[in-house]
């Protein structure tokens, strides 16, 4: 196949045009790459190569896209990119180029997500624990990750924070103590605090509060 001419498609992509009647698009930095011009052969091979390429280039454009918005994990970028219906083999082979670049990293994130759900969201740490399993966040960078945050004096302090505003929310449609108790422990657990963190803090709050009638 002998490239016929290169036509301008739109700021980033060209369409070449073959004497075989085939057209190839490609973006600007794949043709610069592939040094073709107007009389270049592209043999059959070449010409699947130049597609896998264009397509790699799309699906690092898109990661980019995405991590110049926020920090992601490698699982969250391939999970939007599977939605652009790109092959997976070259979504992994992408971003496995990102990860060696140091573009994507996995351990930065945990830090970074672990920070934000306890000190602002006030997360208990086995959410925080689910969270980053499910955003593909391996076994030892969580563990490691959680090793800074697991002082009970913060997770009670966090806890209690909670259950202070829990509190005030249903004790006034709620008056029996062991129901209350048994509401913020419960809400304390759905928020990623273990039983015992939210036992004592239930503990603490009620006497607290006792202190205080």
């Amino acid at each position: 196949m002998i490239i016929e001419r290169i036509v301008k498609k739109d700021n980033d992509t060209v369409i070449i045009y073959l004497d075989n009647s085939e057209k190839l698009f490609l973006s600007y930095e794949v043709l610069l790459k592939s040094g073709l011009r107007k009389g270049s052969e592209i043999a059959q091979d070449r010409f699947d190569f130049l597609v896998l390429q264009n397509r790699k280039y799309h699906i690092r454009q898109k990661a980019i896209s995405f991590l110049a918005k926020r920090i992601h994990s490698k699982r969250e970028l391939e999970i939007k990119i599977r939605k652009k219906n790109y092959e997976k083999v070259l979504i992994d082979d992408v971003l496995n180029e990102l990860l060696v670049k140091g573009l994507i990293d996995d351990s930065a994130f945990a830090n970074q997500f672990t920070d934000e759900k306890i000190n602002r969201k006030k997360w208990g740490l086995l959410k925080v624990k689910s969270e980053l399993f499910k955003k593909g966040i391996a076994a030892e960078v969580v563990e490691d990750v959680l090793k800074e945050y697991s002082d009970s004096e913060n997770q009670i302090s966090n806890a209690l924070s909670l259950a202070e505003k829990k509190l005030n929310i249903i004790s006034k449609r709620e008056s029996d103590k062991k129901k209350l108790k048994q509401k913020i422990i419960a809400y304390l657990v759905s928020r990623g605090f273990s039983y015992n963190v939210a036992l004592e803090t239930i503990q603490k709050l009620i006497t607290d509060s006792d202190g205080q009638e």
